[in-house]
């Protein structure tokens, strides 16, 4: 985990997403899940978004490049999403809100969030796809929120 304090970084630490293109048909995930696991790659963290032809699995795993070399050479449409984790503080009452809020004050669009835990620490760890990185990093390091990077998940 990494506490930033403004304007001390030079790169946000992200967490890089596979974003897998699918037909929507009955063991299509399992089918994607098996050819990760051929190859030792662990999931941390899926999300599902469902369309009457297809669907998108977003997944967090341990070694994000290892993992889209592997799905492309199954003939999988694969894209690679820079994220961040924001970790929920426990002694916060509504840490999710709290994340929200700072990045409403920065005017950021959130695209999507999914909650996952970071496997190394066992921390709760807010997902969150937002139009500018930088900007973010600002706003939830300023409001003393801790930052989860790739590394937490490998």
């Amino acid at each position: 985990m990494e506490n930033l304090d403004s304007g001390s970084f030079s790169s946000p630490p992200v967490i890089k997403q596979l974003s897998v293109f699918v037909p929507n048909r009955l063991g299509e995930l399992l089918k994607v899940t098996r050819c990760l696991d051929a190859y030792g790659l662990s999931i941390r963290s899926i999300s599902i978004v469902e369309a009457a032809d297809h669907a998108v699995f977003r997944l967090l795993v341990d070694r994000p490049g290892l993992a889209m070399e592997t799905l492309r050479t199954e003939g999988y449409s694969v894209f690679e999403s820079d994220l961040l984790g924001v970790a929920l503080p426990a002694m916060d009452s509504d840490p999710i809100r709290r994340v929200l809020s700072a990045l409403l004050l920065a005017e950021l669009n959130v695209h999507y969030v999914y909650s996952l835990l970071a496997p190394t620490t066992n921390t709760p760890v807010l997902a969150v796809h937002v139009e500018d990185l930088d900007a973010a990093v600002r706003a939830l390091s300023e409001k003393g929120l801790e930052l989860i990077g790739q590394e937490e998940f490998e």
